[in-house]
């Protein structure tokens, strides 16, 4: 089965494609390092695998992130054409019709080609609908809420979603002493046991069932987070 990831520009560095292949060795990667075409943007570059002229599913992902526990379940979750599997957002503020992040995707491409098809018509269109619309904020962003909409608008495809239970946000700025961080922290436990049942994220190691930490702000990275030690070195 093949990955598809993106690591464009200079803010995550090769260190996160190491960290990726070395969980993950038994799997293909596709990396796009580089715009599929001029006028799209960074994670917009996802769009790529809809194009993919293969018989098989693909998973494709976002680079931020912690495997941990028994991550494979994720990539190994079993799909038939026409189902598209998502990774639930449910930490998200706002926006109640939207229930998925971007963060993982598992889909047959040839099941998704007509998307790709509406996004490349009018590429400038869509990076900026969702910004404008309020949706989301920018300067680039709305890949997800883009996708969600097209599949469940779609005839020939029915969303799935992952138990809650297996992901959640998290952030690398660990610091005890952050009153707004612990605010925050609080928040997100709080929002986990709703979703999930499950009484805590983290206590001195991630919960037993999560298995995808997917990192929030851009500024905030895996690598910088002290706890993982020398993971991603």
């Amino acid at each position: 089965m093949k990955i598809l990831a993106i690591r464009i520009g200079d803010r995550y560095g090769p260190e996160y494609e190491t960290y990726l292949e070395s969980k993950l060795p038994e799997y293909e990667f596709i990396w796009i390092r580089e715009p599929i075409r001029p006028d799209v943007t960074l994670q917009w570059n996802k769009m790529y695998g809809m194009s993919l002229d293969i018989d098989e599913p693909i998973c494709v992902m976002d680079i931020d992130v912690i495997l941990t526990n028994d991550y494979k379940k994720i990539f190994d979750y079993p799909i038939k054409p026409g189902e598209f599997l998502a990774l639930p957002g449910w930490w998200r503020d706002g926006n109640p019709e939207y229930k998925i992040n971007g963060g993982f995707f598992k889909y047959y491409p040839k099941d998704c080609k007509h998307i790709y098809d509406i996004f490349m018509k009018d590429v400038d269109k869509w990076q900026e609908h969702f910004i404008k619309n309020g949706i989301t904020k920018g300067p680039v962003n709305g890949e997800q809420y883009f996708v969600e909409e097209h599949v469940r608008n779609s005839k020939n495809l029915k969303l799935k979603l992952l138990p809650p239970a297996w992901f959640t946000r998290w952030n690398s700025q660990y610091d005890k002493t952050d009153e707004q961080y612990v605010k925050w922290q609080y928040m997100m436990t709080r929002r986990y046991k709703e979703a999930s049942g499950n009484d805590y994220i983290w206590m001195g190691d991630f919960h037993e069932d999560i298995k995808f930490v997917h990192f929030t702000h851009a500024q905030n990275k895996p690598t910088d987070w002290a706890m993982l030690g020398d993971e991603y070195k």
